[in-house]
C-alpha cells in the first residue's frame, strides 16, 4: 500500500459531538454578571423571595445557624480546547470532492438528551446560538451567589453559597481553519517534528487514533503500519480483511487496527510534515448525499444542469424507443426561461433579494408542473422545465401558462416592487437530436431570440424555420471564433468608393476594407448573421482586431507605386473594440509594424456606436487624427439624435444610410432625409458618400445634390482585396 493523494478523500465515516464542537469557534470571554450580596446565614430562607416555599430548618435537626454553610461543587466547565492552527501548506491541497457537501449540524432537540436533568428547565429556547464548547457544563456562579437546589423527596431546597471558578482563558489559536473543517468531515490531520514527534492533532485525529498529546511522547511510526495486515494473535481468526482502498493500518493502544487512507506532506520552510488520514471506505457514507449535490442546484432544490440533462437524454431515448416499438414517436419539448429583469433587483435590493426572487420563481415552476414533468435551475436567472409526452401546441400552451403564473407576482423588497417579466424558448424534439446538449441549446437560442425582440415573449424554434436555424449556425461559428480565423475561414474583400460622377468600372483610389465568411463548401457568403452573433456574444472586438491586423499586413506589402495611387483605405469598428481597453495602442502597434502611411487609412464607426461612446470615440479621433488617420460616421441617418451630435464629432466623412438611397428614386421621404443630410454635412465642412448607389440615375440625382463620393454595385461589386490592390499597380 502506499500514500494517496489528498484529492482522494472524501467523507468521514462518523459523526461524532466532539468533532462538531472542533468546527465551531470557542465562546466569547463573557463579562460574569453583578454578584449578589451574599446574606447572613440566619437570613439565608430570608434572602430567596423568587422561591414558592421557604426552606425548612429541620432536614438534618440542626438550625441554618447552626449548620456550616454545604459548598455543592459543581462541575467545572472543560479546559477550552484551541484547534491546532491549519498550516499553510494545507492551502495548496485540493480537496474541492471532500469538502462539497458538509454534513449537517445536529438539530438543538437531539443534544438536550445530554443536558443534565436540572438544566432543561432553563436552557435557551435558541440553543444553536450558544458555541457548542458551552452546551455541555454548567457555568459556574459568581462568588456569593445563592443557588436553591431542590432536596431529593422533599418540599424544600438546599440554600447554598457558591465559590466561583475563574472563567477558562480565551484560546490563542484562531477557531476552525481548514483543520476544523477536515475534522467535522472525518479527516484527521496531525503535525510533526524534525524526529517524528506528534506535536499537534486535530479532534478527528484524537479520536481516530484514541490518544491525545497529553499521552505519552509517539511517533508517526507509533501509530503507522504499512504492508499486510497485522496479525491477532488473541482471535481465532487472526487476519484482518483489508478494504480495497486502504493504504496503510493504524495502530490503536485499545482495539483493532484500523484500515485507513493517508498521505504525508513535508511542510516546506519548517521541519516535519503533516499526515492526513481518515478511515478506509469512508466515502460510502457520503455517497448519496454527493450523488444528490450534482445533481441538483443548492439554492432551489430543482434540478442542476448535469440533473436535467439526464432526464432529457432519458426523453430522446424513450422517443427512439417508441419508434422501434410502434412506430410512432413520443414527443417531448424544453421550455427555457429568462428573467428579463433580474440584473436590476441584483444591483438594487442586493444578491440577498436575488436569492429570494430564484427561489420563488422556482417554487411558482414547481407549482406549475405536472406529474411527469421537470424543472432545472440552468445558471444564474435561467431556468428550463422539461415537458415529456407534450406535442408543440400542448407545450406552447403549457409555457404561456408558466409565464401568466411568474407575470402575476410582483417581488417586494423593502420600499421596492418589481415586475416579474420572462423570455421563454421553447423547443419540441423527439429522437433527433444526437444529446440533451443539442436540445438545451436549441431551447436556449430560442430564449435569446425571444429576449433579443423585447423580452417578455414566448419563441418557438421549430425545424423549419430557415432563419432561426442560420442564427443557430452563425452563433456555432461565433463559438469557435478563434479557430475559424486561424483556419482561414474569414476573408478580406474590399469595395471601391468613387466620386459621384466617376465612370462605371474606374480605378480604385478609395476602397472599404469588407469580409465573407467561407462556408464548407469554399464559397464566400454574406457576414451579416456572423456579425449579429458576433456582437450579441461581444466577441466583435476579437474580429474587428483581425481585420486591422490583416489590412495593415496587405496595405503595408504594396509597392510603391501603388501605394503612391492608393488614396485612402476604410476600416470598421464596432461599438464593442470601442468599448475595449487597449484600443488606441493595438492600432498604433500595426500601424508601426506594417509601415502603413496614417494619412491612408480611414477609421469608419457606426453612428450608433459614437453616440453610445461618444467621450471614447471624441478620445480615439483625437489621438489617431493627430497621426493622420481620418474618420467617418457609418450609416448616418438610421440613429437617433444625429443632427445634435454630428457637430461634437470631428470626422472627415459621413456615410449616409443605404436604406435611404436605395428606394429615394420612388420614396419621396427618403429623398428629403438625403438631401438634408447632405446640406447639414456640407455646411459643417464634412465631405458626404452615398450607400447603396446601384443605378447610373440614382448616382445623376445624387451628383445634383452635392454628394461627393458613391459606393455600390453601380460602381464595382466586392471584390478580393487582393484583386483590388493589384488594381492599384497595373497600367
Amino acid at each position: 500500500m502506499k500514500p494517496q493523494d489528498p484529492s482522494d478523500f472524501a467523507g468521514p465515516s462518523d459523526r461524532s459531538e466532539n468533532s462538531e464542537r472542533t468546527a465551531l469557534p470557542p465562546p466569547a470571554p463573557a463579562s460574569p454578571p453583578p454578584a449578589a450580596p451574599a446574606p447572613p446565614p440566619a437570613a439565608a430562607a430570608v434572602a430567596a423571595p423568587a422561591v414558592p416555599f421557604a426552606p425548612s430548618s429541620d432536614i438534618d435537626g440542626a438550625s441554618p445557624a447552626d449548620r456550616p454553610t454545604p459548598v455543592v461543587a459543581l462541575p467545572a466547565p472543560p479546559p477550552a480546547r484551541s484547534p491546532a492552527p491549519a498550516p499553510a501548506l494545507l492551502d495548496d491541497i485540493d480537496l474541492e470532492d471532500l469538502l462539497a457537501e458538509p454534513p449537517a449540524r445536529p438539530s438543538a432537540l437531539h443534544r438536550r438528551d445530554s443536558i443534565p436533568a436540572a438544566r432543561r428547565d432553563s436552557t435557551p429556547a435558541r440553543r444553536d446560538s450558544i458555541p457548542a464548547a458551552r452546551r455541555d457544563y454548567v457555568p459556574t456562579p459568581p462568588s456569593g451567589t445563592v443557588l436553591r437546589i431542590p432536596s431529593p423527596g422533599a418540599r424544600s431546597e438546599i440554600v447554598t453559597v457558591v465559590e466561583s471558578r475563574p472563567a477558562p482563558a480565551p484560546s490563542s489559536a484562531p477557531p476552525g481553519g481548514l483543520a476544523a473543517s477536515l475534522a467535522r468531515l472525518g479527516i484527521a490531520v496531525l503535525e510533526t517534528d524534525a524526529a517524528g514527534r506528534i506535536v499537534r492533532m486535530n479532534e478527528a485525529a484524537e479520536r481516530l487514533t484514541q490518544r491525545t498529546l497529553a499521552d505519552a511522547p509517539f511517533t508517526a511510526d507509533d501509530l503507522l503500519h504499512i504492508g499486510d495486515p497485522p496479525s491477532r494473535p488473541d482471535a481465532a481468526d487472526a487476519s484482518l480483511e483489508e478494504p480495497d482502498d486502504a493504504t496503510a493500518w493504524l495502530l490503536r493502544p485499545a482495539a483493532d487496527p484500523l484500515a485507513i487512507r493517508h498521505v504525508v506532506v513535508p511542510r516546506e520552510g519548517a521541519p516535519g510534515s503533516l499526515l492526513l488520514l481518515r478511515e478506509a471506505q469512508a466515502g460510502a457514507v457520503y455517497a448519496p448525499t454527493i450523488a444528490r449535490r450534482a445533481r441538483y442546484d443548492p439554492l432551489t432544490g430543482l434540478f442542476n444542469r448535469r440533473g436535467i440533462s439526464e432526464q432529457i437524454d432519458r426523453a430522446v431515448q424513450s422517443s427512439r424507443q417508441s419508434v422501434r416499438d410502434t412506430a410512432e414517436e413520443r414527443r417531448h419539448a424544453l421550455c427555457y426561461i429568462d428573467l428579463d429583469r433580474f440584473s436590476l433587483v441584483n444591483s438594487t435590493c442586493g444578491h440577498d433579494a436575488g436569492d429570494d426572487l430564484l427561489q420563488w420563481v422556482a417554487t411558482r415552476l414547481s407549482e406549475a408542473m405536472d406529474g411527469n414533468d421537470d424543472a432545472a435551475r440552468i445558471a444564474g436567472d435561467e431556468f428550463a422545465i422539461l415537458l415529456p409526452d407534450h406535442d408543440a401546441r400542448d407545450a406552447e400552451r403549457k409555457a404561456r401558462e408558466i409565464q401568466r403564473r411568474l407575470g402575476e407576482f410582483r417581488f417586494a423588497w423593502g420600499h421596492k416592487t418589481f415586475l416579474i417579466e420572462t423570455s421563454l424558448g421553447l423547443f419540441p424534439f423527439g429522437g433527433d437530436p444526437e444529446d440533451a446538449d443539442a436540445v438545451l441549446a436549441s431551447a436556449a437560442h430560442a430564449c435569446r431570440v425571444a429576449k433579443k425582440n423585447g423580452g417578455a415573449r414566448i419563441q418557438i424554434y421549430l425545424d423549419d424555420d430557415d432563419q432561426m436555424a442560420q442564427s443557430r449556425r452563425s452563433m456555432e461559428w461565433v463559438a469557435g471564433i478563434q479557430h475559424h480565423l486561424a483556419e482561414g475561414k474569414l476573408q478580406l474583400y474590399a469595395q471601391p468608393i468613387q466620386p459621384i460622377r466617376a465612370r462605371k468600372d474606374a480605378a480604385p483610389g478609395h476602397f472599404e476594407i469588407l469580409m465573407r465568411v467561407i462556408d464548407e463548401a469554399g464559397r464566400p457568403t454574406s457576414p451579416v448573421g456572423i456579425i449579429q452573433a458576433a456582437e450579441n456574444g461581444r466577441v466583435m472586438d476579437s474580429i474587428d482586431r483581425f481585420i486591422v491586423r490583416k489590412a495593415f499586413q496587405t496595405i503595408g506589402a504594396l509597392s510603391r507605386r501603388a501605394m503612391r495611387r492608393l488614396e485612402l483605405f476604410s476600416v470598421n469598428l464596432s461599438a464593442i473594440s470601442l468599448g475595449r481597453e487597449g484600443l488606441l495602442d493595438y492600432i498604433v502597434e500595426q500601424l508601426e509594424r506594417s509601415a502603413v502611411p496614417p494619412g491612408k487609412v480611414c477609421f469608419e464607426i457606426t453612428e450608433t456606436a459614437a453616440l453610445n461612446n461618444l467621450d471614447e470615440v471624441r478620445w480615439l479621433i483625437q489621438e489617431l487624427g493627430a497621426m493622420g488617420c481620418r474618420f467617418a460616421i457609418d450609416d448616418f441617418g438610421s440613429g437617433h439624435a444625429s443632427y445634435g451630435y454630428i457637430e461634437r464629432l470631428p470626422v472627415d466623412y459621413v456615410k449616409i444610410d443605404g436604406m435611404f438611397v436605395r428606394d429615394m428614386m420612388t420614396n419621396a421621404l427618403h429623398r428629403a432625409i438625403v438631401e438634408s443630410v447632405n446640406r447639414i454635412a456640407t455646411t459643417l465642412g464634412i465631405k458626404t458618400i452615398a450607400e447603396c448607389v446601384e443605378t447610373e440615375d440614382a448616382a445623376e440625382v445624387l451628383a445634383g445634390m452635392g454628394v461627393h463620393y458613391g459606393q455600390g454595385w453601380y460602381y464595382a461589386r466586392p471584390a478580393p482585396i487582393g484583386e483590388i490592390c493589384k488594381s492599384l499597380d497595373a497600367d
